[in-house]
């Protein structure tokens, strides 16, 4: 049985878990060769995250989809606590509260796809949800559009809204909060992406000038794409 609302913090936090440690599981395709595990740590509202998703991510994920798992954590230099008298969360991000709520907006939709849609199409869509997003005119605003416009289940795209109005994104973006917070050495850019967990200055350079060469390199010997042999 799939869940995607009334979920206790436990179990959206093991669900997450699941996705953050086994994402390989969702690369679609032939899985007999190398795959390079992809964390995306980003803020809706950050202008280097929609540059990098713009320019480094979405033009080369045809060729590289095969070869790469991608995960999405928005987030970035936010922070959450949990207030004393209500017990409700409460967060603040580096470009406001409208980022906070394009932060939420998104973990629904990236936890709906990963609970709502067939496994095989998981990566693709959430790729898809998530570039439309950061390419649209305001980003906080736009998953319901987008969720519509890459043809998600009805189901999935309900549950998008359901998620978005009630407790399940406050939970959701502390998941990701808590998930940002173990980065080590620990995020001072957004994005930072990490390369089979690795997180170095090195990575951070060559993907933000040439994510497909990276990822051609990281393969190394064996089944890459064609056009490795000229990056």
């Amino acid at each position: 049985m799939r869940c995607y609302l009334f979920a206790s913090s436990s179990f959206v936090a093991a669900t997450l878990a699941v996705a953050f440690l086994g994402h390989s599981a969702l690369v679609a395709g032939d899985e007999s060769h190398a795959v390079v595990n992809v964390a995306v740590y980003y803020e809706s509202l950050c202008s280097d995250s929609i540059r990098w998703i713009k320019q480094q991510l979405l033009p080369e994920y045809d060729a590289l989809k095969d070869y790469i798992s991608v995960i999405f954590i928005p987030y970035g230099k936010a922070s959450h606590w949990k207030d004393a008298s209500s017990q409700k969360w409460r967060f603040t991000c580096q470009h406001g509260e409208e980022e906070c709520n394009g932060n939420k907006a998104q973990a629904c939709a990236i936890y709906a796809i990963q609970n709502g849609e067939e496994a095989d199409k998981v990566q693709q869509l959430t790729v898809a949800l998530v570039g439309c997003a950061m390419t649209s005119r305001f980003p906080p605003s736009s998953v319901s559009q987008c969720a519509k416009k890459v043809e998600l289940k009805e189901q999935t795209k309900a549950s998008i809204n359901e998620c978005i109005s009630g407790p399940l994104s406050n939970e959701l973006l502390v998941a990701h909060g808590e998930k940002t917070k173990k980065l080590n050495p620990s995020l001072s850019f957004v994005p930072t992406i990490t390369i089979n967990g690795e997180n170095t200055k090195e990575i951070q350079s060559q993907v933000q000038n040439n994510f497909f060469k990276l990822i051609c390199d990281t393969l190394g010997e064996g089944a890459k794409p064609s056009r490795c042999s000229t990056a």
